[in-house]
């Protein structure tokens, strides 16, 4: 249970990190993202989406989370590879005619069933900086060849459980999901839609995102409420600060200073998370098009596979 600490911690870390917002990256993080981006290049089937998924394994040491606003997580203990098969396997049901990218470490995710749309693509990475790591590969996955067409970037635990593509037919640049919890961040960074109709626009988003992420990390107010957010938090600290750092958002398309329109979407509906154990039944996929199994909720699996057969899903 959190308390008016944690609380008054969370929200006190938003109010700085807005502060860090940033638009220049700096060169030698211009030359990181351009190298990454380079190795990425490759020829694809064509797809009306992509659905980009980041996941490294989390060196021991490095597994456990304890952060104001989360404690007692730890990555070792979750069956990462039984997740990245399920999410693959309902997002090719969802959207068949998607490519499906896994972007991981060496070691991770060997097992993988063949799929031509199916594209693991393994880097060097630092293994303890996964959120920081995300961020980096984001940013190079847009400034890529492979951005070609409509992006959706998910979690691992975030299922794509219907066809998503018609959101892209919005006007905007990127999408984010916001949600209105007092003490939680209102920006989630778990689903990110990049629209490709204006691939500069979408860029620059990427490139604030991550200066933002540059700049927090040697903010020395933040420094006090999160250590290590190269580790942990980092990545929601520095989506917050880039979409406008402030506390709530109305579902709405903003346009920012640099011309990128940014479309709030509700998470209700597209990053869902906050509902109860029951509410995983047959009428879930009418309410969202993206369930979020965070934390304890990745309990929820053998649910979330019942309700999906309802619409014929076999697993």
């Amino acid at each position: 249970m959190w308390t008016e600490e944690t609380f008054k911690l969370v929200r006190q870390g938003i109010d700085v990190a807005k502060n860090c917002r940033s638009l220049n990256m700096g060169s030698e993080y211009s030359s990181v993202v351009n190298d990454r981006a380079e190795s990425f290049n490759k020829e694809l089937p064509a797809s009306s989406l992509n659905i980009v998924i980041f996941h490294v394994k989390v060196p021991e040491h490095a597994s456990k989370i304890n952060t104001p606003d989360i404690k007692g997580g730890d990555q070792s203990v979750i069956d990462y590879d039984s997740l990245i098969k399920l999410n693959v396997k309902i997002a090719r049901w969802s959207q068949p005619e998607a490519n499906i990218f896994v972007f991981t470490d060496h070691e991770s995710f060997g097992d993988l069933p063949f799929d031509e749309r199916l594209h693991v693509v393994r880097m060097d990475v630092k293994r303890d900086e996964p959120m920081f790591e995300r961020v980096v590969t984001m940013a190079a996955y847009i400034k890529s060849v492979l951005f070609q067409c409509p992006t959706v970037f998910l979690d691992i635990d975030a299922f794509l459980i219907r066809p998503i593509h018609q959101i892209f037919l919005e006007d905007f640049d990127v999408g984010l999901t916001h949600r209105h919890i007092v003490g939680q961040m209102p920006i989630n960074e778990g689903v990110i839609f990049a629209n490709n109709k204006n691939p500069s626009n979408v860029r620059l988003f990427f490139e604030s995102y991550l200066a933002s992420y540059l700049a927090a990390e040697n903010n020395e107010e933040l420094g006090k409420i999160y250590t290590n957010i190269r580790r942990w938090r980092g990545g929601q600290l520095a989506i917050n600060a880039a979409a406008g750092g402030t506390q709530f958002y109305a579902t709405s398309i903003a346009l920012t200073e640099y011309g990128a329109k940014i479309a709030y979407l509700p998470c209700s509906k597209f990053n869902l998370s906050q509902i109860n154990e029951e509410e995983v039944n047959k009428h879930l996929r009418d309410r969202c098009c993206v369930l979020h199994l965070k934390g304890n909720r990745k309990g929820w699996i053998d649910r979330l596979i019942n309700s999906l057969a309802y619409w014929g899903y076999v697993n």
